[in-house]
């Protein structure tokens, strides 16, 4: 810690190093999902797994991250963000080494189960240190945040494409990442997350049972938030396997698609907070679902490789505005209890997650899973119907 100057007996609270570590914190998360994206087609193959079970095991693991993520954010805000988000690291680390060895569909189900409600408990925990941070600080800091994440998502999916192109085996990349998310355990137990206030910085009132659960200016936030999660799965959990299984593609090229898909998120983000600012939140969220749908349907409409790429940068570039915009709504809604008010939005806002993988994998394995991509992109117009009575 620095003495502050204008008082040399009082230390400052804020740090540097435990402000980086929130963006770190983001960063390394996005990247741990755009590796799993990239091997998840091989960790199907070797499993002999089709769309429709996998889709199955996916939503399987999504289920238990709603109750987690519930007991995560009343956690995050009774004893602070940084014990939660230690623990939830801790549990995604020893999932990943289970990915490594697992040989059996009933072993990967239960291995998505502990995954997922892990890493829904880290998403909360992140988010709501990220939501305080923005209180305190009267500074728009979601985009930039949730731009780390999406930038760590592409230099992932890169990543991982690259290594299994050069034929490195799959299951090491597993090894790999739970190695560096274990790591960045041991600098955030140690120097905590920016502005980790626990139970003193909640409300002295009785909350109730269900607590913000029941307030609906929050509901039509997280639906909106559930609808954007739920293209942005559609693209995480599908693109790489639809352009590797469905168009034959190169595992490379097959790569570049959730890659620059995350990389056209992280661009959007940088910029969500001037495009708020000139538009409003409202005309940002109606963009946002009507350009998702129109990139959806243009990386459908060819099987022209280059015209594909551009059509998940049109989705990314659209859908990077929905999660940023979103929390921070929830963070003004509701300003001294950011840990709730993370685990509403994210708890719900998972419900698209877990629609995505068993309803596209089911319909893929009754059509095509470009007809059931197709289907899933109607959902942005539904963002831009719901814009206007979600924001203020």
């Amino acid at each position: 810690m620095r003495i502050d100057e204008r008082h040399p007996g009082r230390q400052r609270t804020r740090r540097a190093s435990p402000a980086r570590l929130l963006p770190t914190a983001f960063g390394l998360f996005g990247f741990l999902y755009g590796v799993w994206q990239v091997l998840l087609a091989d960790l199907a193959g070797d499993l002999e797994l089709s769309p429709g079970p996998l889709g199955v095991a996916l939503s399987a693991g999504f289920v238990a991250s709603l109750p987690a993520m519930v007991a995560g954010g009343r956690a995050a805000d009774r004893w602070g963000r940084r014990p939660v988000v230690v623990v939830a690291g801790a549990g995604m680390t020893l999932a990943w080494v289970g990915f490594a060895v697992v040989g059996s569909f009933p072993v990967l189900v239960g291995l998505l189960l502990a995954f997922y409600a892990a890493s829904g408990v880290y998403d909360v925990g992140i988010n709501a240190a990220a939501m305080a941070a923005e209180q305190r600080t009267g500074r728009r800091l979601l985009p930039l945040l949730h731009g780390a994440f999406s930038g760590g998502g592409a230099a992932g999916a890169l990543a991982a494409g690259a290594l299994v192109s050069a034929g490195a085996p799959f299951r090491i990349l597993y090894l790999a990442v739970a190695l560096l998310v274990g790591a960045l355990m041991v600098p955030i137990q140690s120097g905590g997350l920016a502005f980790d206030q626990g139970r003193e910085e909640a409300e002295p009132v009785r909350r109730g049972r269900f607590g913000l659960f029941r307030e609906r200016a929050i509901l039509l936030v997280a639906a909106v938030t559930a609808l954007g999660f739920f293209l942005e799965g559609a693209m995480e959990n599908w693109s790489a396997y639809y352009l590797r299984e469905s168009l034959a593609l190169p595992a490379l090229l097959g790569a570049s698609g959730a890659a620059i898909f995350h990389g056209a998120m992280q661009v959007g983000r940088l910029g969500t907070a001037g495009a708020v600012g000139r538009f409003g939140r409202t005309a940002t969220l109606r963009g946002a679902g009507l350009g998702a749908s129109g990139g959806i349907a243009l990386a459908l409409a060819t099987e022209r490789a280059p015209l594909i790429l551009v059509g998940f940068l049109v989705a990314g570039l659209a859908l990077s505005a929905v999660a940023p915009v979103t929390f921070s709504l929830a963070g003004d809604l509701a300003p001294t209890r950011a840990g709730e008010a993370s685990a509403v939005i994210t708890t719900l806002g998972y419900g698209g997650f877990l629609l995505g993988p068993s309803l596209i994998g089911g319909l893929a394995e009754a059509t095509s899973l470009r007809a059931a991509l197709a289907a899933a992109a109607v959902t942005g117009t539904l963002i831009a119907l719901l814009a206007g009575r979600s924001t203020p």
